[in-house]
Order: structure tokens, then C-alpha cells, then sequence
């Protein structure tokens, strides 16, 4: 028996960006920053699948390698009053999230957002206390992600995912992008 070829690969089930940082984060402003814009990739990549998602999860940890620090990790998780795909939504209920879990004097190495209860956008049951147009911010995020298809990715961000990014993961060993990137080009 074999299996049959699968013309449009199925929706994901839940979706996460996790990524660990550059340098440890005392901050809450900084993680908060990452949760953000791990947020906000989360919604591009259910907008993509043409999906919305009735939950969000947060995490935050210190390095567990690191037996010379204090250690913590933490998650919450909420429960979205209506499904959704929109940046703005999921990057505001991240940081809140990120906030309720976040204690001062830690080194943070680690953060993440997991989206799930994932739906197909036309099933989405709405609620009649909701108080955004989601028709006018879903042709909003058409022309966010348009603008950033076409001039770069984060041409136009939140404000809440910070310019600095020093939280950002080191990049310093990444292998040479010969096919697109000119300044990885070789000179002959």
C-alpha cells in the first residue's frame, strides 16, 4: 500500500516561533519586544494558510545550561474571545501574556509563541461584544503583507516589536547566501 500525493498540503494545527536570544534579557521591555514580533509572525503564517487561531501561548526560560544563574520558566496561555489572524490582536494578548509571566531579576535565553485551535478564516463564529471591524483590518494586514512582500520583511511593523532588536539572535556563523545576497557575492 502506498500513500496518495497530497496537491495542497493540509492546515497546520498549531503554529510557533521560539527563538533563543542573542544576549540573556533582564528586561521585560525587550521580551516583550521578541513575544511581539514572534506574535506577528505567528498571524503572517496564519494568514498565508487563510486560518485564524482561537488560542495563544507564551513562554518564557532561562538558559537550564547556566547552572551559575537563577533559573525560570514560565507559560500562559489564553483563550482569543474570537479567532484571529491580525497582528495587532495577537501581539497585544503576547505581551500581556509576557508581562503576567515575566519576573525581574532572572537572565531570559529563551522565548517563544505558539498559536493553536486553528480554524479555517470563513468558520470563525464571531461575538457580538466584539469591538473590532475585522473586514477593514483584514484588507489592512492584504496591504501590510503586500508592502512587505514587495519592499522587505518588517518594512512595516508594529510599534510594540521595538526598532533595536537586541534581543535578536547572533547571526555572526550563518553560512554565506551566495544566491541572495549581493554582498555575499564572490569576486572573481
Amino acid at each position: 500500500p502506498c500513500f496518495g500525493l497530497e496537491d495542497i498540503p493540509p492546515a497546520k494545527k498549531s503554529i510557533a516561533t521560539t527563538r533563543s536570544f542573542g544576549i540573556l534579557q533582564t528586561e521585560l521591555e525587550k521580551v516583550q519586544e521578541a513575544v511581539s514580533t514572534f506574535a506577528t509572525v505567528c498571524a503572517k503564517k496564519l494568514r498565508d494558510q487563510k486560518s485564524c487561531a482561537k488560542t495563544l501561548m507564551v513562554f518564557i526560560h532561562t538558559n537550564g545550561f547556566r547552572e551559575d544563574l537563577p533559573q525560570h520558566r514560565r507559560n500562559a496561555v489564553v483563550t482569543l474571545p474570537v479567532a484571529s489572524a491580525l497582528s495587532s490582536e495577537l501581539s497585544k494578548y503576547a505581551t500581556l501574556l509576557a508581562e503576567a509571566i515575566f519576573k525581574p531579576g532572572y537572565s531570559y535565553h529563551k522565548a517563544g509563541v505558539i498559536v493553536s485551535g486553528i480554524i479555517p478564516e470563513n468558520q470563525v463564529q464571531l461575538n457580538v461584544f466584539d469591538k473590532v471591524d475585522r473586514i477593514k483590518q483584514k484588507n489592512l494586514y492584504k496591504v501590510v503583507d503586500l508592502l512587505n512582500s514587495s519592499y522587505g520583511r518588517d518594512t512595516i511593523r508594529l510599534a510594540a516589536q521595538g526598532r533595536d532588536r537586541k534581543w535578536k539572535l547572533r547571526q555572526e556563523h550563518l553560512s554565506k547566501r551566495y544566491t541572495t545576497r549581493w554582498e555575499d557575492l564572490l569576486e572573481i
